[in-house]
């Protein structure tokens, strides 16, 4: 039976939808077991998410290789069968580009994943071991009062402080997009800084900085009608 055969074979008995490499090992010698591989995702039975890891697939009518499985649940099959626990999987768009994004807690993981080029962005969001609560996925969960304070804890928990960077005329972008053209004050610059340093995702920025900016927007319209003399 040929190699290609064999994989095939050995393919269809395993479970799930992400295999190793290492998985093959038994079928062939190191450099055979590449070239066999290989075929197999130049025929659109396996697409490759990383260094020694596979998603099955089927080939389409134009031999196209076609997942047969959703982006999410084949990264977190992947850190599955990798050993590594992570806290949540979501989809998302970073920079316009569409992406994986993976909360790995307090971990550091660095495997480069790639899904059918979607690639797989890891963020930092445990920091309990420092007494600070995580952002949560959700963005309906975002705070809508007290978002200043809020992200100034969040970002001292990391160690932040804010540097000016090219990332402040994104967020000012965000902000004019909201419907908002103001110029960023020190909160708006924390959250671009957070970005730059991939503590946040684009979402999450968008979503605070829009709550902080209706917040301030609601607390200068008190203030006024208090100088005025007007019950809020």
């Amino acid at each position: 039976m040929k190699l290609e055969s064999k994989l095939l074979v050995s393919l269809g008995k395993r479970a799930g939808n992400v295999v190793l490499r290492r998985d093959f090992s038994e079928l062939a010698r190191p450099t055979q077991l590449s070239e066999g591989i290989s075929r197999l995702v130049g025929s659109g039975r396996l697409v490759r998410l990383g260094v020694g890891l596979y998603a099955k697939a089927q080939p389409d009518p134009e031999g196209r290789a076609r997942l047969l499985a959703k982006p999410d649940e084949l990264v977190r099959e992947a850190f599955e069968k990798l050993g590594i626990t992570i806290r949540a999987v979501e989809l998302g768009v970073d920079s316009g580009q569409p992406v994986v994004i993976v909360d790995a807690g307090d971990q550091r993981v660095a495997r480069k994943l790639d899904v059918a080029g979607m690639p797989v962005r890891y963020v930092k969001q445990s920091v309990r071991a420092r007494g600070f609560e995580t952002l949560p996925f959700d963005l309906d969960a975002m705070p809508t009062k007290g978002v200043s304070r809020f992200i100034e804890r969040f970002a001292r928990a990391h160690g932040i402080c804010y540097v000016r960077t090219g990332l402040d005329d994104y967020a000012e972008a965000v902000t004019r997009t909201a419907g908002d053209d103001v110029v960023l004050d020190a909160t708006g610059k924390l959250l671009a800084t957070l970005k730059k340093k991939n503590l946040i995702n684009g979402r999450q920025l968008a979503r605070l900085m829009t709550n902080h900016t209706r917040e301030m927007k609601r607390v200068r319209s008190i203030r006024r009608l208090r100088k005025r003399g007007i019950s809020a």
